[in-house]
């Protein structure tokens, strides 16, 4: 195509025909720049699709990835929830408006007011596209919210920095969970077949089971128990599950537009 391309001028100029020439000089360089053009625009398309290419595999893996945290957030709202409850209706019978609990309930309730176990949230996903780059090919709002329940993450993880860890509870803290039988389902679910005896200046009769549960001291220790899980639970179900919930809609969203 060069070859033929040169033979023509070269024809054009042996021939006289100068202005022919210029117009057929003019004319394969807009040719030429044209080719340049689509050449680019070819090589433009092919980046874009690479880059939504990789969009669309970071979020259906950042779909993955907050479908399971939901489901971990929800079982631990759940069982948070319901020690919530039975710490409520243990510190109504302590203050004296709940008269009607058997004692068997005030037993089951007590063993099941402290609620240990703690919320694992996946964020490996979120960490590789950050530190990749690949997190500018998200749309804004989605990086919005990711960034909010990273923030959101970040303050449970300091709100439960800072409550009491069990190894540092007070000693009328830990007599109060241990005459309530409360750590005994961790003891018997991580460690079946190590059994630790009760001392038994902490075994009460019913009758003393029910004055322990009635004083102020008592009052006082669960209250403050039960406002630490209370607030974690607060912060669980009405920020991260509420934040990922608002992710997920964000994420299938964007999926089916791109169908």
């Amino acid at each position: 195509m060069i070859k033929l391309f040169k033979n023509i001028r070269k024809n054009m100029l042996n021939q006289g025909k100068t202005t022919n020439y210029i117009k057929y000089a003019i004319g394969e360089i807009i040719l030429v720049v044209i080719g340049i053009l689509i050449a680019l625009q070819i090589n433009n398309w092919n980046e874009n699709r690479k880059l939504q290419n990789e969009k669309h595999k970071l979020m259906i893996a950042l779909k993955d990835e907050f479908t399971n945290n939901k489901k971990n957030l929800e079982e631990v709202i759940e069982g948070l929830s319901q020690s919530n409850r039975y710490f409520v209706k243990i510190l109504n019978f302590s203050a004296g408006t709940e008269t009607h609990l058997p004692i068997d309930s005030l037993r089951l309730y007590t063993s099941k007011i402290y609620y240990l176990q703690t919320l694992s949230l996946l964020t490996s996903v979120q960490e590789e596209a950050v530190s990749s780059g690949k997190f500018e090919l998200l749309d804004n709002h989605l990086k919005q919210l990711l960034s909010t329940f990273k923030d959101f993450n970040k303050s449970l993880n300091s709100l439960n920095d800072n409550s009491q860890p069990i190894a540092t509870f007070s000693d009328d803290t830990i007599e109060l969970l241990v005459t309530f039988s409360s750590l005994d389902g961790i003891y018997n679910y991580f460690f079946p077949n190590r059994t630790v005896s009760i001392h038994p200046a902490l075994k009460k009769n019913d009758e003393d089971f029910v004055a322990y549960i009635k004083l102020v001291k008592t009052y006082s220790l669960l209250f403050k128990i039960y406002n630490i899980q209370l607030a974690n639970e607060v912060w669980m179900k009405n920020g991260l599950l509420r934040i990922t919930e608002n992710i997920l809609d964000e994420i299938d969203k964007e999926l089916n537009q791109k169908q």
